[in-house]
């Protein structure tokens, strides 16, 4: 994507993409990595880096997403008030496994598949990060 970046930061910018097509966005927000665009009526994520900065990048090993099919992680930070299945227990997809407190209120959690659940993260009273796991689908 070719810009200037004296026009980055307005809310509405026009860009050549892939050096042939004008196109129109909308700048929601920049975090210090990655800006926040609206672009064809959707909310995106992107990286504008200069031609050396891709050079660099280009570089870079690439680190394979870790699987979380299998898991069921915390949504929210917040405090584990209640497990409602142990290890080994076949459970349906839909089915409440577990109960995380955030901001005085009670969040059911649902398996998000049927299966059998292979490992249990956490006990109730613990305290959990977003995305912290909490069970573990065999």
């Amino acid at each position: 994507m070719d810009h200037d970046d004296s026009v980055l930061y307005h809310p509405r910018c026009r860009f050549t993409l892939d050096g042939n097509r004008e196109v129109t966005l909308q700048h929601l927000e920049f975090n210090g990595v990655q800006h926040v665009i609206r672009f064809e009526s959707s909310k995106r994520k992107v990286q504008i880096l200069t031609p050396l900065q891709q050079t660099f990048m280009d570089l870079m090993p690439v680190q394979a997403a870790e699987d979380t099919s299998n898991l069921l992680l915390s949504p929210m930070p917040g405090s584990v008030s209640a497990i409602s299945v142990a290890e080994g227990d076949e459970v349906l997809e839909g089915s409440e496994v577990a109960v995380v407190v955030a901001m005085k209120m009670n969040n059911s959690l649902k398996a998000p598949k049927s299966g059998k659940i292979k490992k249990i993260h956490v006990s109730v009273g613990d305290v959990v990060d977003g995305d912290q796991k909490i069970l573990e689908f065999e």
